[in-house]
């Protein structure tokens, strides 16, 4: 049996297990619960019960996360598109600022590194 099956099972033995602890205590063992030893039966009521408590922590963990997000100043996504928009400015800027310095670097009939140089531009700017 594999784990995707397993599981299934597991899921299948928990609504059998759980529509048996509904009903009274005089009924009898179901279908399920006869193919299955007594150790089988404890060991399947063991995981269904960490089932239970994963399942808890899962929904406790969701809910720090989201209480956590909807304290954030600044979502992460919101603040990516804000960097987006600066980097994109910021580009604009020093394309028009390079095309200035070009146009000079013309009129003096020299370099555009010269005139870079002048402005105090290095190339790592």
């Amino acid at each position: 049996m594999n784990i995707k099956s397993s599981y299934h099972h597991i899921n299948e033995s928990r609504a059998v297990s759980t529509m048996a602890s509904k009903d009274p205590p005089s009924s009898p063992p179901s279908k399920e619960d006869s193919k299955l030893s007594a150790k089988e039966i404890k060991h399947r009521d063991f995981l269904l019960a960490e089932i239970s408590t994963l399942e808890a922590k899962l929904a406790d963990i969701n809910a720090q996360v989201s209480d956590i997000n909807q304290k954030l100043d600044n979502p992460a996504k919101a603040t990516i598109q804000r960097h987006i928009k600066l980097l994109h400015d910021f580009n604009e800027i020093r394309d028009v600022g390079l095309h200035l310095i070009g146009m000079i670097a013309d009129e003096r009939g020299v370099g555009l590194k010269q005139v870079l140089g002048e402005f105090g531009v290095t190339e790592k700017d």
